[in-house]
């Protein structure tokens, strides 16, 4: 038998292929199915498949001395095409609609890697990862209903099928016990399914697949976002003043070469002034890995005539631009959302010698304020029960992002901080703004799918009670932001 550590290549590999697993994860739930085409093509692509490499060669390697469940390879298939190709959608289009070609790449990258591997690789995979849902449900819940279990309404509600077989395989293997508690039959996890589930978080987790789980999370919510810039400037009104003291101040000037680096849909470009600074006499190029936010920024781009401004999609980890391209790198509020160190050497790899480098990004600030506490109260205290702790904002300390800088060679650094006000005036837009894009993602994709929906509704119930008790005054908090600049060698 496998062991999970044997597995970890092959999910890291499924995962840098672009690889999904979820379909949740991806915005795609019960409220935004596929087109019938688009569903049609996805499940005869699946049906052909298993039909031709569904052999009993390829089963008895995916469930051993098991019984095999039928339908289990064509459902693998499918859920992992459908995931991928939202995913692409969210990637590259910045929407959740899947169009037919995103759909056929979307099949065509799950059939390679069938083979590189084989089916029963894949079903394993899917295993791993439903498993994962299935036994995250009962131990959150402690115990569901066979029925609810089954449908799948709590923990995978994009399901149109029972989950009967999985329910089988988990009793066979001792994970699960089925038991009548006051004439209902209810599913646990036993002793052994704790360890497993514990198990299979472990091998996620140190995979990378959580924190994919996570930025799948953020990036879908970020696009699927109708109004993020009215939403900014009405929580967060220094943003745009802010912003235009930035870019004066790092030193950037008309005619000069810029990188834009997690431009969103512009605010730092066009409202913050840095498309105006660098002018038609130089070149700005604006980088972003949301597809639904370049998008936007592209369309103002459009509506001003600003010609020396170009749109890349892309993350700051792998910039596509020769070593010393630019005169200047900036951006706003993007480096918490990267890996640090190697967003920063490619920021440094692509400035030329003696260039500018800069940042603008928020500070930890403290959030053990009356009024904050009560609004969030449901997901602090989830925060406290899985990992006995407050909620991850991502945010970097002023050492911690100095000393980054240095140690990648960035250096003459100049400093200031300034305070913004985050107004938390409407219970709406503060779940939009903060939960949906930022704070608290982590919590969240480690419940399942109705508990998420519930502590959400908890907590803009939480808000609507903060807002009639607390004045206006008192729901507002002055964050610090820090403007950071150096020079290359």
């Amino acid at each position: 038998m496998t062991t999970l550590a044997e597995w970890q290549p092959i999910m890291l590999d499924f995962l840098q292929r672009g690889l999904v697993i979820s379909p949740w994860l991806t915005g795609l739930n019960e409220n935004r199915r596929f087109d019938e085409q688009i569903f049609f093509l996805i499940d005869e692509a699946a049906q052909d498949y298993t039909d031709s490499h569904w052999t009993e060669e390829m089963q008895t390697k995916a469930f051993g001395e098991l019984p095999v469940m039928p339908r289990l390879s064509r459902t693998a298939l499918y859920e992992i095409c459908a995931s991928t190709a939202v995913w692409l959608a969210h990637g590259e289009m910045g929407q959740a609609e899947v169009t037919e070609e995103l759909a056929q790449r979307a099949i065509a990258l799950v059939q390679q890697f069938c083979r590189d591997y084989d089916l029963a690789t894949l079903v394993n995979l899917y295993g791993l990862a439903t498993q994962y849902e299935n036994h995250q449900a009962l131990a959150h819940y402690g115990q569901m209903s066979e029925r609810i279990f089954v449908l799948g309404h709590w923990h995978r509600p994009w399901v149109d099928y029972s989950l009967s077989d999985e329910l089988t395989i988990g009793v066979l293997l001792g994970n699960y016990l089925v038991q009548v508690v006051d004439g209902q039959r209810m599913v646990m996890l036993t002793a052994k399914g704790m360890n497993t589930f514990r198990e299979t978080e472990q091998f996620l987790t140190e995979t990378g697949y959580m924190a994919h789980r996570v930025r799948q999370l953020h990036l879908s919510n970020f696009n699927l976002l109708p109004n993020f810039e009215q939403l900014a400037k009405a929580v967060l009104p220094d943003w745009v003043s802010q912003r235009q003291e930035f870019c004066v101040w790092t030193g950037i000037e008309p005619g000069m070469t810029v990188l834009e680096l997690g431009c969103g849909d512009g605010l730092f470009t066009f409202d913050g002034g840095l498309a105006e600074r660098v002018g038609p006499s130089g070149r700005l190029v604006a980088t972003e890995p949301a597809g639904g936010m370049i998008a936007k920024a592209m369309a103002k781009g459009r509506e001003r005539g600003t010609h020396w401004v170009e749109f890349v999609q892309t993350g700051a980890e792998q910039l596509p631009f020769a070593d010393g391209t630019f005169d200047a790198v900036v951006g706003v509020a993007f480096l918490h959302f990267t890996d640090l160190a190697q967003a920063l050497a490619e920021m440094r790899r692509v400035v030329k010698p003696g260039g500018i480098v800069a940042s603008f990004y928020p500070l930890p600030v403290s959030l053990d304020i009356p009024f904050f506490r009560e609004w969030f109260a449901p997901l602090l205290a989830l925060a406290a029960r899985d990992r006995r702790e407050k909620p991850d904002d991502f945010l970097i300390s002023d050492a911690e992002m100095a000393q980054a800088w240095e140690q990648a060679g960035l250096g003459q650094m100049q400093f200031r901080t300034v305070n913004s006000r985050a107004l938390y005036w409407d219970p709406v837009m503060i779940n939009q703004m903060f939960l949906g894009v930022g704070w608290g993602q982590e919590e969240l994709a480690r419940i399942p799918w109705k508990a998420r929906e519930d502590v959400l509704a908890q907590v803009m119930a939480c808000g609507a009670a903060v807002c009639d008790k607390y004045t206006l005054e008192e729901r507002v908090i002055n964050s610090p932001m820090q403007m950071l600049k150096a020079t290359t060698a």
